[in-house]
Order: C-alpha cells, then structure tokens, then sequence
C-alpha cells in the first residue's frame, strides 16, 4: 500500500526552506534594524552639528552686531564695522567704488603701508565724565603715544594740565585741559577731540593722527574686566588725603592692583605733584598695554563684549574700528621694556616755569617765552636715553 504525506505535513525538504526563509527574514530584519539605528545615529549626529552651526552663527551674529554697535558709538559712525571688513579685504581701494561706503583717502595706516610714515602719534585724554558737575570735561591726563612702526620703539610723553595756553582758533588763553571744554559746543564730542588735538600739536609740535578720550567709568571697568593690572614701584606710595572714594597705600615692588585702586594710583597728586601723577598715568598705561595684548583677554568673548560695552559707553575717538585694529597690532608688536617717557614739569630740564595768570590761578609757562625747545624735545624723544 503506497504512502501517502497528510495535507498538514511538510516534506524535509518544504521544512528546511522554511527555515531558511524565516532565517532570512530574521537576517533582514536584523539589518534592518541597525540600517535604521545607524541612520538614526547619522541623523541625530546631523541635527547635533546644525545646532551647533546654528548656535555658532547666532553667537557670531550677536557679537559682530554687539562690535559693530559700540564701535560705532566710539567713532560716531554707522557703518564701522561693515567699512572696516571692506577695507581689510585685499580688494584695492576701487571697491568703494561699488560699494555704499565712502574711503577717507590716505589715512595714516595706507601712509604706513606704503612707507610715507613710519611714526604714529595718539593722544590719549583722560577726564572724569560728562556728567561729572565738578570740572568733568576737564582733561587731567594729556598723553600722546608714540610709535616708530618698523622698529617697535614706544614713547609716552605727558603734557601738564596747568599748561597755559592761547585756545585754538580763537584770542583766549587757558589752561591746556579745558581745551576738550571748549571744543564741546553742542555736545559734539568730535569737535571737542579736534579742538584738544589742535591745542596739543601747537604744544607739541607733533602731527597728531589719531586722539580718543575716555572717562573714569571705563577706566575702571575695563581693568576689572581685565583682572587688573600690574604696576612695579621703586618705593611706596600712598595717599590718604584726596579722595572721597578713599585712600591707596602700595608698598615698593610688583603690585596688584583692581580698576578702584588704579584710578586713584593714575588721579593722586595731593602727596606729591601733577608732575609725579603724569609719571604714573604712563605706569598704569604701559599695565593696560601688557594685560590687554596678553594671552587670554582677546580670546575670551565674555571679557571681549564687556569691554566692548564700556568702550562703547565711554570711550570717543576719530579713529575709524578698521583704523584701530590696524593699531592694535601695531601695539602689540611694540617693545614695551624701553618705553621712552616724558614729562615736561618744572625741573631744570622740564622746560617749564610756574606763574600765575591774570586771576590769580597757578599756571605753567614755557622757558624762553616759546615751544620751541619742547617741539626740539618731543621730535627728538627716541634719540634719547629711557627715563
């Protein structure tokens, strides 16, 4: 009697490939499903750099916008920051040609690139605050910083505040730090840059390039962001008697010290003179130069907007933003360690005399009736030895 499979049996043969395709099946889904864990991973990976693309753009934005506002604040124009990326492309000047822009002509930076100048003068203002009811436009730091671009060489040369003068453009004599007074007609603050740097190139004999004034505010509040700076004396020094914000006390040697303790080390000069005062504004700028330019501040965003915030706030300058970071290199590249200073005072070789004017008030005059010694000085200030 033949054989015959039941309908609900399977041969060897039917079992096995049934194995095989369930098998299969088991293969694909498997791979399936780490084709779909592994695009998963690749999409979730993607969504990570995008954000973090996007977090970056945002980042960049909000600080080019944030660079943008206070440097337009600084230079009392609205389109610095975009100016300044135009004119640090190596385009040639035709592109404002085609470009919502305007070019200035030679500023001292193309002169320096193109080997017409090789010595920059700032002037640097310094004066309490506009909102200051007791004499807060008056300038009690005079200071030009002076670079000779190829070879590194700093001066600093400080102008005394009691200097008496004739007022530019005008018949009137004053004492050289009411100068930014006068120029502040209408709350131009240009004007009254233009009119301090006029006064201290008549004094000066120096062709002045660049000038910006800050008040005590940023003073203060960009060391603190900085971390402070450092200042070395050869002797203590204190002052108890001047301030109503306190007394200093440092004694000889490295010091530490915040923006509080700084401005009133840069303002003293109860316990000793305008003249010593000038000497230590030098000090406390050379300080800034070396913690600014150093490692660690230009790489911090947080310490970079913060700063931005005070220049922006309470700093002015003629000084265009493409200008002043052209300037910047400049000034990191400089040799701090044989700063040439000046200060013209009433010492033998200060070539200046006290007097007292019309009025009554204490003035300083030049020896000789003229400044011609004190141009001689000032043009010829990196033949000289450092003080």
């Amino acid at each position: 009697m033949a054989y015959s499979q039941p309908e609900n049996e399977f041969s060897v043969h039917e079992i096995r490939e049934v194995g095989e395709t369930k098998e299969k099946k088991s293969l694909d889904l498997g791979g399936l499903k780490k084709k779909k864990k592994k695009k998963k991973f690749f999409s979730k990976l993607k969504y990570f750099f995008l954000s973090i693309f996007l977090i970056s753009a945002l980042a960049g934005g909000y600080f080019m916008y944030h660079t943008g506002s206070a440097f337009d604040k600084m230079t009392g124009q609205s389109n610095s920051l975009f100016k300044s990326i135009v004119k640090m492309l190596p385009l040639g000047d035709n592109i404002f040609d085609i470009l919502p822009v305007e070019d200035s002509g030679d500023s001292p930076i193309d002169k320096i690139r193109n080997d017409e100048l090789d010595r920059l003068n700032i002037l640097l203002l310094g004066y309490r605050g506009v909102d200051d009811p007791n004499g807060g436009l008056l300038t009690d730091t005079m200071m030009i910083a002076s670079l000779k671009v190829k070879t590194g060489e700093v001066a600093l040369i400080s102008v005394p505040r009691d200097l008496y003068v004739k007022m530019p453009n005008s018949s009137d004599n004053a004492k050289i730090n009411e100068a930014y007074a006068h120029g502040m007609k209408n709350d131009n603050w240009q004007g009254a840059l233009s009119y301090s740097k006029q006064a201290i190139e008549d004094v000066s004999g120096l062709d002045i390039h660049y000038v910006a004034s800050v008040d005590f505010e940023a003073f203060k509040e960009i060391i603190d962001t900085m971390g402070g700076i450092t200042v070395y004396l050869d002797e203590p020094f204190s002052e108890q008697n001047q301030f109503m914000e306190g007394s200093i006390s440092l004694p000889a040697g490295k010091n530490a010290i915040d923006g509080d303790e700084a401005l009133l080390f840069a303002r003293a000069r109860f316990s000793s003179s305008d003249f010593d005062r000038a000497k230590r504004q030098q000090q406390v700028l050379v300080g800034v130069k070396e913690k600014a330019l150093g490692l660690g501040i230009l790489s911090n965003p947080v310490k970079i907007v913060s700063i931005l915030d005070s220049l922006g706030n309470h700093v002015r300058t003629d000084a265009e933003l493409w200008e002043i970071k052209e300037l910047a290199g400049f000034f990191k590249n400089a040799d701090s360690s044989n700063v040439k200073r000046r200060v013209f005072d009433t010492s033998s070789t200060g070539l200046l005399y006290q007097s007292h004017s019309a009025t009554g008030s204490y003035i300083l005059l030049p020896e000789g009736g003229s400044y011609d010694e004190i141009h001689e000085a000032c043009r010829n200030i990196f033949e000289e030895s450092a003080q």
